[in-house]
């Protein structure tokens, strides 16, 4: 039987809340201290941070393409021993992660350690029990991306599997080797070339095949409008070389991907990636492509990682994970907490990945296509991220594209300005580092080494 009884809205019986009455709360609390110096703060970009915004009703939607489906959970296959690498491996994935990062020794993202496999079968060991077509495999080559790509193809091919059938991103990034090398193995001409993409799609793999892989630059200090502007950039360059080695323009984009760094600051990562999305859009319709989702791939950063009591580093990577989700990321890959100290270990490993799951089973985030949507906050700073990260973008565009900027060290005497900044604040302790220069464990063991013994019980 239903009730005909007509209940008020619970929100009836509250006053409504004005921006008006908070201020002149806010104004009594701060007993004439000034309400700039104390309330507001500012990004590295110089964005003005509120305390307190408005609803957006007008907020845009910014979804990845798989909107309403997870994230890919992705673990980091590093280690050099490949017996050791198939292991962990195989555990992350029967520990509920759904992709593999493989990390070739000699890559930007292996720190010194990276799988050594020079041939089919030493591959082949690695990956041994990882069943190719059950997962996302994420390829971060070295300086040869090439051979390692072919590595990779031979690998599905002497296992028998249909590459088409297959998720595969082969990681190629020969600007991402010029930006943390200095240098490339050969030419840009020869380096742009796309017979590797051609052999790739000659054999039945669907891609994508280049990464604009943004971590060389978050990690030497870059801004976040900066990581924008170079996100554009790289994938600007990238479709220009493949589209005057006559591939067409849309199946150039197509081939692209990126990599992002994000790190503690919420509101920050969420607005970066919403803002990448926006303004990729933007360069596709002034490329006169269709207008699609792009595939992004985030990353716990490591320049946020700490060796002096690194169990605080959990706490970061559950706030970047949560970040990255709701700005969209298509995947995700978290550092382990000890990665800073070395080889993680099978616990560390662990403890990554389930702060993906439970991020994932617990909150939902994927079940709504943008969660930010209408957040005056997050809108706020999507905007005003995407008006930086644009005129960034102009700038390298008329230094003469990142190749030539990054040859005439134009992008990086920027991103060095605003690192030598962040430096400077971390030193004096303007910005804190919460268990290196903030609550500090004194009776930590020396050099930072800790055991976790709470959680080996």
């Amino acid at each position: 039987m239903t009730s005909s009884v007509q209940l008020p809205a619970l929100t009836a019986a509250f006053p409504q809340a004005e921006r008006e009455a908070w201020l002149d709360l806010v104004t009594k609390a701060l007993k004439g201290a000034d309400y700039d110096r104390r309330l507001l703060s500012r990004t590295a970009d110089g964005l003005v941070v509120e305390p307190i915004y408005r609803r957006r009703p007008d907020g845009n939607v910014t979804a990845r393409g798989a909107a309403g489906a997870p994230w890919d959970i992705v673990a980091r296959v590093d280690h050099p021993d490949v017996a050791a690498a198939s292991q962990l491996a195989v555990a992350d994935l029967e520990g509920g992660a759904n992709g593999i990062a493989l990390v070739f020794a000699d890559s930007f993202g292996a720190r010194g350690f990276g799988v050594a496999a020079n041939s089919v079968a030493e591959l082949d060991a690695a990956l041994a029990g990882v069943m190719l077509d059950l997962i996302s495999l994420r390829v971060e080559p070295g300086a040869a991306g090439r051979i390692n790509a072919a590595l990779v193809a031979s690998l599905v091919e002497t296992r028998g599997h249909q590459a088409s059938q297959l998720d595969v991103n082969f990681g190629l990034d020969p600007l991402g080797v010029l930006a943390a090398r200095g240098g490339f193995p050969c030419s840009w001409e020869e380096m742009a070339r796309r017979e590797t993409i051609e052999s790739l799609t000659a054999k039945g793999f669907k891609g994508p095949f280049i990464v604009c892989d943004v971590r060389p630059y978050s990690e030497a200090g870059a801004t976040e409008a900066q990581e924008i502007a170079v996100a554009l950039a790289a994938g600007v360059a990238y479709a220009r070389a493949l589209e005057s080695a006559g591939m067409p323009v849309a199946q150039a984009f197509e081939a692209l991907s990126w990599t992002l760094s994000i790190d503690a600051d919420q509101l920050l990562g969420i607005a970066k990636l919403r803002a990448l999305r926006r303004l990729w859009v933007r360069v596709q319709a002034a490329s006169g492509v269709a207008t699609l989702p792009i595939e992004i791939h985030a990353e716990t950063a490591w320049r946020m990682m700490t060796r002096r009591d690194p169990a605080v580093n959990m706490l970061r990577a559950t706030t970047a994970v949560f970040s990255g989700a709701t700005g969209g990321a298509d995947s995700i890959a978290v550092l382990p907490h000890t990665s800073a100290l070395g080889l993680p270990d099978a616990l560390s490993r662990r403890i990554a990945r389930n702060t993906q799951l439970v991020l994932q089973e617990e909150t939902n985030l994927w079940r709504v296509a943008d969660p930010a949507a209408g957040s005056g906050a997050i809108e706020g700073l999507t905007d005003e991220l995407a008006a930086a990260g644009w005129k960034e973008f102009q700038a390298i565009e008329r230094d003469g594209g990142l190749v030539a900027s990054l040859a005439g060290g134009k992008i990086q005497a920027r991103i060095a300005t605003v690192a030598a900044a962040r430096a400077k604040d971390i030193a004096s302790r303007r910005v804190p580092i919460t268990g290196t220069s903030e609550f500090p464990n004194l009776a930590e063991a020396k050099g930072g080494i800790f055991e976790l013994a709470l959680y080996r019980r």
